[in-house]
Formats: C-alpha cells, structure tokens, sequence
C-alpha cells in the first residue's frame, strides 16, 4: 500500500534537529510539502520530499 504525506515544517525541523529526517523517506513513500513550507524550513529539502505550490483556491479548499 503506497502513503503519501503531506508535511508542514515543524516536523521536518524537529526531525532535522535529531538527524532523523530520512525516517520519512523509510515511512512513506512519497512526502510532499509546500513552498511556504519548504522556505520556512529554511534548509535544502533532500530529493524524497516534492514541493509543490498551491493556489490561493486550493488553501480555501482545505481550510
């Protein structure tokens, strides 16, 4: 069964601090975050997580 996680930055920042953050990558197999989230992150994301940017709709949509 393929998982897909859609990650916002406190849980790739708490992961990064402990050096744990290709857990992720052996959890799920496919992670995605936003840009937003990946500039918060403020570090180079590695390969296995995908940005991708969301419209202003898309964001209504889920809030």
């Amino acid at each position: 069964m393929s998982k897909i996680v859609i990650s916002d930055t406190s849980c790739l920042v708490l992961l990064s601090k402990i050096n744990e953050l290709d857990v992720v990558e052996k959890l799920f197999s496919e992670i995605i975050t936003t840009n937003e989230v990946a500039d918060e992150f403020g570090e180079i994301l590695p390969p296995f997580i995908k940005v991708f940017s969301v419209t202003k709709d898309q964001k209504d949509k889920v809030l």
